[in-house]
């Protein structure tokens, strides 16, 4: 075994023979800024990607930091110039996966989500696509707090970019719809999307949900009733999320947006596939009652051929037109509040 002095002679010998061959190397001094303290703020900036259609992509825009977490991003989509002699109306996507993966730039069977998504800034909309912790990071309500600090965080943003935060929709799909559709409803938490001293408030206008689930305690039952094997154990997904087994009626409070609806939940827009094996279409169904009692204006589609994603195995011709029409519904039943 060579001895600790042959192996640092060694190293020297390295070191002399790269000067000799990069001598500006070992005589140039770098330079760099430096803090009284340590640095939290994260210096690299957002990246930003123009679309040949005019729209702005701000990419990876950190919109909270809770420490012990990674960054909570989002991606901001701004209308081309013509279309902003007005602030524009705030879109909000809410990613699915399970709520334990995923994130902003994937949606479901939509090959190029983030093009999709400045098709409908294109339209007018400020349209922000957000990143929340997943189950593994944090248990609900974790999920929800993240979305309302986005939400805080484009109030306090907004009269900069031109954003009428009061014109704000939310559209989530999935594990989303459910954060979307919490979002719908009155926040008895006391903390309600506002911005700093001067700035705009936040007011959601209307929701869409695809697919989603919206009552935790009814799941089980539902499944069992059309004889869907969900899984019953820790590692389900709903578990992960709520730390809870399926068969157990101890859910958090505000994790069921079912039971939370009131008259002053947002008009929402809802729509399942039947054929859904992943989650019940009756968890729509229970929904879309909740809001008709309150008297909350909704809308439900349940499409006949498709499951979850709007999939059908047997004909991806019927998945294309569905999700295409799912789409351009969404949009629609935003179009009508938010241009009107």
């Amino acid at each position: 075994m060579p001895s600790i002095n042959f192996l640092a002679s060694s190293v020297l010998q390295i070191v002399r023979e790269s000067a000799k061959e990069h001598p500006n190397r070992m005589d140039s001094w770098i330079d760099a800024k430096t803090s009284a303290s340590m640095v939290y703020k994260d210096a690299m900036p957002p990246w930003i990607v123009e679309f040949d259609n005019g729209v702005t992509l701000n990419g990876a825009m950190p919109y909270a930091r809770i420490e012990g977490y990674r960054p909570l991003t989002l991606d901001l989509y701004l209308p081309p110039s013509p279309r902003r002699s007005s602030p524009s109306p705030l879109l909000i996507y809410i990613h699915g996966g399970g709520w334990r993966r995923g994130d902003s730039h994937r949606s479901g069977v939509f090959s190029d989500f983030p093009r999709l998504l400045a098709e409908i800034a294109a339209r007018g909309y400020a349209v922000a696509s957000i990143n929340y912790r997943l189950s593994a990071e944090a248990r609900w309500p974790g999920q929800l707090e993240d979305a309302k600090a986005a939400l805080n965080y484009l109030a306090e943003i907004a009269e900069d970019l031109q954003i009428d935060t009061t014109n704000t929709y939310v559209w989530g799909v999935s594990a989303g719809a459910q954060i979307a559709a919490s979002l719908g409803n009155p926040w008895t938490d006391g903390n309600s999307p506002a911005a700093e001293p001067g700035g705009r408030a936040v007011t959601i206008q209307a929701v869409a949900v695809w697919y989603g689930v919206f009552c935790f305690q009814t799941l089980p039952y539902q499944a069992q009733l059309l004889g869907l094997s969900l899984p019953q154990h820790e590692l389900a997904p709903e578990s992960q999320l709520l730390r809870y087994l399926p068969d157990s009626s101890d859910v958090p409070k505000g994790a069921s947006p079912a039971l939370e609806v009131s008259n002053e939940t947002a008009p929402t827009l809802i729509l399942v596939g039947r054929k859904d094996e992943k989650v019940p279409y009756l968890q729509s169904i229970q929904l879309a009652h909740a809001l008709a009692a309150a008297n909350v204006p909704h809308q439900l589609t349940v499409y006949p051929d498709v499951g979850h994603s709007f999939i059908c195995e047997q004909d991806s011709t019927i998945t294309h037109k569905t999700n295409l029409e799912a789409l351009n519904t969404t949009i629609q039943f935003f179009d009508a509040r938010a241009f009107d």
